[in-house]
C-alpha cells in the first residue's frame, strides 16, 4: 500500500468527498477546525440534531487533518478512535479543538473536544490514536 507524503495527505484531505460533504474547514486558530452546518448533517429531525456519525467523522477528521499539518515528514492513517456525546447538539456549526497528548516513532494520541454555543460547554470529546508512516518519495 502506497504511503503519501503529509503534506499531499493534508491537501488530499480537505479536497476530499468527505471534507466537502461534512464541510469542514480550518479557523484562524491553529489548532482548531470548524464543520459549517448543512441540512444534511441532520440525524434527528425531529429535534434537528446533528447525526452521531458527522459528529463523530469530524473528529477524526480534525485529528488526522491537525497530525498532517504538525508533521510534515510523515502520513498518518487513523488506527482508532473513541467518542464520548455530551450533550445534544443543534442544527449548527461544530467547531473542533485538536491537542496532541503523545507523538512518538510511530504513533501519535489526540484528544479532541467540539463545540457549538461555547468552549466551555462541550457536545463531544474524543480520542484518536493515529499511526504514523515514513513519507515516500516518488
Amino acid at each position: 500500500m502506497s504511503r503519501q507524503g503529509a503534506g499531499s495527505k493534508r491537501e488530499t484531505l480537505f479536497g476530499s468527498a468527505m471534507a466537502n460533504w461534512l464541510r469542514i474547514e480550518k479557523t484562524e486558530r491553529e489548532n482548531v477546525y470548524a464543520m459549517r452546518f448543512a441540512d444534511h448533517h441532520i440525524g434527528n429531525p425531529v429535534v434537528r440534531a446533528l447525526h452521531g456519525g458527522v459528529v463523530g467523522a469530524i473528529i477524526e477528521m480534525a485529528a488526522e487533518m491537525e497530525l498532517a499539518r504538525l508533521q510534515p515528514d510523515c502520513a498518518v492513517e487513523l488506527a482508532s478512535s473513541a467518542v464520548d456525546y455530551l450533550r445534544v447538539t443543534k442544527d449548527a456549526d461544530l467547531y473542533a479543538r485538536v491537542d496532541v497528548v503523545r507523538v512518538a516513532r510511530r504513533v501519535a494520541f489526540l484528544s479532541v473536544w467540539c463545540w457549538q454555543d461555547g468552549e466551555d460547554t462541550p457536545v463531544a470529546h474524543g480520542h484518536c490514536t493515529l499511526r504514523l508512516f515514513a513519507a515516500e518519495t516518488a
